[in-house]
């Protein structure tokens, strides 16, 4: 049966090859949209594995890391006896302990897809963990006003830092090293 529309192709019928250069440009069309698309998925593969340059929203990890670890170990009175008992040689031997324990989570662990920046062949990400850790132990004992309630010295206080800051430490470099 013959309708209007097909009559009309009918009677003047597309050449075979303008069919296959309609169909071509389609196709070549189509092909254009597939390649983008694999390279935009490329690109984005690249950028997620890509190492985690420090920057300013690994700092913000690491100060809520470094607040939420220290927290419940600044309200021990255990904590405050050990840092009044304490000697500042041990208390140094706990500052020592921490810092290398933090190199070998930052640098040899390799649990984070970190990029490898140096300061002076000191790992950039030790010095903000520990700078920041330490700031705040110090700042939060003072704000609590945690000096005042245990009468601690000013080696008391050093030491009372040092303690809390072990844990800010290790809370700082996981909440970092989290993706």
């Amino acid at each position: 049966m013959m309708s209007e529309s097909n009559a009309d192709e009918m009677m003047s019928p597309k050449p075979e090859h303008w069919i296959d250069e309609e169909r071509q440009a389609r196709m070549e069309m189509r092909l254009e949209e597939l390649y983008s698309s694999i390279e935009e998925l490329k690109r984005e593969n690249e950028a997620r594995n890509a190492p985690d340059k420090l920057g300013w929203d690994d700092i913000a990890q690491e100060i809520v890391g470094a607040v939420t670890f220290a927290l419940p170990f600044l309200f021990t009175a255990e904590l405050w006896d050990i840092a009044k008992d304490i000697s500042i040689e041990r208390s140094f031997l706990v500052f020592l302990m921490t810092l290398g324990l933090a190199y070998l989570f930052i640098v040899k662990s390799r649990i984070g897809n970190l990029k490898k920046e140096e300061l002076f062949h000191i790992p950039k990400r030790l010095l903000t963990v520990t700078g920041i850790s330490y700031f705040i132990s110090a700042v939060l004992i003072y704000i609590y006003g945690i000096n005042g309630l245990a009468h601690f010295t000013p080696g008391q206080y050093i030491n009372a830092t040092i303690l809390v800051s072990t844990f800010a430490v290790i809370g700082a470099i996981t909440v970092d090293m989290v993706k």
